[in-house]
């Protein structure tokens, strides 16, 4: 839980300074029109990326309206700080991949050089020219609203449900199709969506960590299954 996402962070690293990032994205670029075909193609623009948003909204209101619930009927007093928990976890990830994304100077794929855009391919650890605008393309935000989604796991976890292995299924699956979307469309690196990925992991898990500290300590021992 704490070490896997480590690994994680070092091959988004690899896949910026091998070439891996550019090479995956230049099988969705048409090298003779210079021009990103699927950039507003209705499954990934109006699907995944603004009905993912939508989707995400949707869901934050009906989580609030279910807090609110918990605050107004006592039966389901019970639900309210799980409830709280996954409001608190499932907003940090995207908050912090926002802040980021207003500090670096990374950008989208379809704004580079070597995509015949305008601005320079600057990878993480990079020395970024003066005069330089901000990238605003690092970590990727969208895939952040798919992985806040894994907050579910540590819930279902605290709620002692059985097949809790669905939420972290749900945040793997809603972060990857919104981030591969996003990739397909020339928006994103791989290596922007997996740190994405690490950001929103760590957020539920440290989150976890703020409202149940001892039951976050007995996801370690031998007797809990990841």
């Amino acid at each position: 839980m704490t070490v896997l996402p480590l690994f994680i962070i070092v091959s988004a690293i690899v896949c910026e300074y091998s070439g891996l990032d550019i090479w995956w994205e230049s099988f969705f670029f048409n090298e003779s029109t210079h021009s990103w075909p699927f950039r507003d193609h209705w499954l990934f623009e109006q699907v995944l990326h603004e009905g993912g948003r939508l989707f995400n909204i949707f869901a934050a209101g009906l989580w609030l309206l279910g807090f609110i619930t918990t605050l107004l009927h006592k039966p389901f007093r019970k639900y309210r700080k799980p409830m709280l928990y996954f409001l608190v976890a499932a907003a940090a990830g995207p908050i912090i991949v926002g802040a980021l994304k207003q500090a670096t100077h990374i950008y989208t794929p379809w704004d580079i050089l070597p995509f015949y855009g305008s601005l320079p391919y600057i990878r993480l650890f990079d020395l970024v020219p003066n005069g330089l605008p901000i990238g605003q393309a690092f970590p990727a935000g969208h895939a952040s609203g798919g992985y806040t989604f894994f907050s579910l796991y540590f819930l279902m976890h605290q709620l002692g449900a059985s097949d809790k292995k669905l939420g972290l299924a749900a945040g793997l699956f809603l972060g990857g199709a919104y981030g591969l979307g996003q990739q397909v469309r020339g928006a994103h690196f791989p290596s922007h969506d997996l740190f994405s990925m690490v950001i929103c992991w760590y957020a539920a898990f440290y989150v976890y960590y703020l409202f149940y500290p001892k039951q976050w300590r007995g996801l370690f021992n031998g007797s809990q299954h990841f």
